[in-house]
C-alpha cells in the first residue's frame, strides 16, 4: 500500500467508530513503518468463510447483508464510500455472535457534487461496471460491489467468476441483464437484481437498501430495537391493564417482532450446525 493510501486509511479510520467497522484503536510510526491497531477479527475474511463452506444459506447470507449494508449507511452517512468492498475485506468476529465489519479503507474517498472520481480503483471482479469501462464514478459504485458479494454468499462464486477481463468488460457494455440462479426467495431475489444493474441510474438507490424488505433493518438487534422493543412492551401492558385487549395483543406483537431478532443473534461456531 502506498504512502499516500497510507494516510488516506489513517485519516478515514480516526473517525470511524461504528460496530459493523473496522475500528482503529491506535497508530504508531517510526522511521520505516507506520503500525495500525486494529479490532481483533478472530474468524478470518467473509472470502475465506464463503470457500470453506461453498455456499451459504439464506438465512446466513442475510445476517451478513443486514451487517454490510447497516455499515455502508453509517459510512454514507459521513459521506464515504469505499470503493473497494469485496469478501476479503470484510473481516468477521465470533464473539459474542457473529458479526461483520468493513475494512480496508486504502481506496475509499469524501465525494462532494463537485468531484467525481475517475481513477480506476478497487478489484475487478467486484468493480462497478462504471469504474471498469472508465465513466464518471458516484456512490452508488459501493451498491454493485454489495450485489457482487450477495451473489457470491450465495452461491459460492462471483457472477462472471469465470469470464476473462475482455469477457467481462464487453458483457458490461452490452448492459445485459445477470443472470441469477433459482432457488431464491421472493425479497432475495429482487433485491439482487436491483443492486446488479449495470447502468447505475437504474441501480437501486441507498434510500431503497436501507427500506428493502428482505434486509428488515427496521428490526435489526440493535440497542436502539431493544428500547423499541420495551416501549411498546409497556404500552401493551397499559392498554391490557385497561382491557382493551385488541390493541393491546397487537402492541404485543409489534414488541416481540423487535425482540424475536435478538434470540437468533447467536449465529456462532458453537451454536449453530452450519458454522
Amino acid at each position: 500500500m502506498g504512502r499516500d493510501n497510507i494516510i488516506t486509511e489513517i485519516q478515514i479510520m480516526k473517525m470511524l467508530k461504528n460496530e459493523f467497522i473496522l475500528n482503529m484503536r491506535d497508530f504508531q510510526y517510526d522511521d520505516w513503518y507506520i503500525y495500525l491497531i486494529l479490532d481483533y477479527c478472530d474468524g478470518g475474511d467473509l472470502s475465506s468463510f464463503i470457500k470453506s463452506r461453498k455456499k451459504l444459506p439464506e438465512n446466513v447470507c442475510k445476517k451478513f447483508m443486514q451487517q454490510l449494508v447497516l455499515g455502508l449507511k453509517f459510512l454514507r452517512s459521513k459521506d464515504i464510500t469505499h470503493f473497494d468492498l469485496k469478501p476479503q475485506n470484510l473481516l468477521l468476529v465470533t464473539q459474542p455472535s457473529l458479526r461483520l465489519k468493513i475494512g480496508d479503507f486504502g481506496l475509499s474517498g469524501f465525494l462532494s457534487e463537485e468531484t467525481r472520481c475517475n481513477v480506476l480503483k478497487g478489484s475487478p471482479l467486484y468493480m462497478a461496471p462504471e469504474i471498469l469501462l472508465g465513466k464518471p464514478v458516484d456512490p452508488k459504485a459501493d451498491l454493485w460491489s454489495v450485489g457482487v458479494i450477495f451473489y457470491e454468499c450465495l452461491f459460492g462464486e462471483a457472477p462472471l467468476a469465470h469470464s476473462s477481463c475482455r469477457q467481462l468488460v464487453k458483457f458490461l457494455r452490452s448492459e445485459a441483464t445477470i443472470p441469477i440462479r433459482s432457488g431464491l426467495s421472493d425479497n432475495a431475489h429482487d433485491l439482487l437484481s436491483n443492486l446488479l444493474v449495470i447502468n447505475p441510474e437504474k441501480r437501486i438507490s441507498f434510500d431503497d437498501l436501507f427500506v428493502h424488505p428482505f434486509l428488515d433493518l427496521e428490526h435489526y438487534p440493535l440497542p436502539e430495537s431493544y428500547l423499541k422493543a420495551v416501549s411498546l412492551a409497556r404500552k401493551a401492558v397499559k392498554l391490557d391493564f385497561e382491557k382493551n385487549y385488541l390493541e393491546a395483543f397487537n402492541m404485543y406483537c409489534a414488541s416481540l417482532s423487535y425482540l424475536v431478532p435478538f434470540i437468533h443473534t447467536s449465529l456462532t461456531p458453537e451454536k449453530d450446525e452450519f458454522i
